[in-house]
């Protein structure tokens, strides 16, 4: 049995997952903000309440695996930073170890843990490039089966190609990274500079990454417009991974991706037309994520498996 913690900026969720990548039992808490020991404490309670629900012995368990949404030190197991929580510098390991003895406790950015996940649970392909479109962009790419991490372990910042010369500003020092557009945000940020193009917004109204989608089903042609240009700006990314990775198969997760269809086959067809000799070489098959939230706590769960 393994323990796999997805941390959230609401939730922390812990689960018991077994070889195969089946979920026996789950938990979440609160994820508590700028409270380093009461952040660790919170990750302790939800591990000890799903090893209880599994109906198992802590001495069961042979790895913890934790997907952080921010940096990682790999080697010392130390989450360095995840900026909309508000910590930094926790020895998860350490801690973990006090608790559990002397086994494998390993630290991964959670869009690397959710391509695991989908890589495990999904019967995806042993090559190919995990999507998910949230507050950035992020993703995972497995290669023969196996995490890509690069020379310094910071492989698969999708979110940070530029598609946008001189665009908006990311938070990460340049502009026009593709998840300035691509993301909920991104989203978010499109929908409010045409605001005033959409007829059935009212001028106080909050626009959410919803918005555009339910007025489209309403008949908003404006907003099926405004829809369309946030889906082609995830599709122009998508066309990049599929130039230079050429995968088997690319898989889109995140919240958003549940609009399903009307979000997946505009990109397949931009990608038809668009991808580098596209009338010779074979598309990689796009699929929207098949397990969603359960990604990333089946990914940090079986971390360990995947280093052997």
């Amino acid at each position: 049995m393994y323990i796999g913690i997805d941390i959230g900026g609401m939730s922390i969720k812990a689960g018991v997952v077994n070889e195969n990548g089946d979920i026996l039992a789950k938990y979440a808490v609160p994820t508590p903000k700028n409270d380093n020991e009461a952040f660790l404490n919170a990750m302790l309670e939800g591990i000890n309440k799903a090893i209880e629900e599994a109906g198992i012995q802590k001495t069961e368990i042979k790895a913890i695996g934790i997907g952080n949404p921010g940096v990682v030190d790999r080697d010392r197991g130390i989450l360095l930073e995840a900026t909309n929580i508000g910590f930094s510098d926790i020895s998860a390991r350490e801690f973990l170890q006090k608790e559990f003895g002397d086994i494998p406790v390993l630290v991964e950015n959670d869009a690397n843990c959710a391509a695991l996940g989908e890589f495990y649970k999904a019967e995806s392909t042993k090559n190919f490039i995990f999507i998910t479109l949230g507050t950035g962009v992020g993703g995972g790419i497995i290669i023969n089966g196996r995490l890509y991490l690069g020379t310094n372990g910071a492989a698969g910042e999708l979110g940070h190609i530029v598609t946008h010369t001189n665009g908006r500003q990311c938070g990460c020092g340049r502009k026009g990274c593709w998840e300035t557009y691509a993301s909920v945000t991104g989203l978010i940020e499109t929908t409010k500079e045409h605001r005033d193009e959409i007829k059935t917004l009212s001028p106080d109204e909050e626009i959410s990454g919803r918005t555009v989608f339910e007025l489209a089903r309403k008949g908003d042609k404006d907003a099926e417009r405004i829809r369309d240009m946030w889906i082609e700006e995830i599709a122009i990314g998508v066309v990049d991974m599929v130039n230079i990775f050429q995968p088997d198969q690319i898989i889109i997760g995140g919240a958003i991706s549940k609009e399903g269809d009307t979000i997946l086959l505009p990109i397949i067809d931009y990608v038809n037309k668009n991808a580098f000799c596209s009338e010779r070489l074979t598309k990689p098959k796009i699929e929207i994520s098949k397990i969603g939230g359960d990604a990333g706590i089946i990914g940090a769960a079986l971390i360990y498996k995947n280093s052997l």
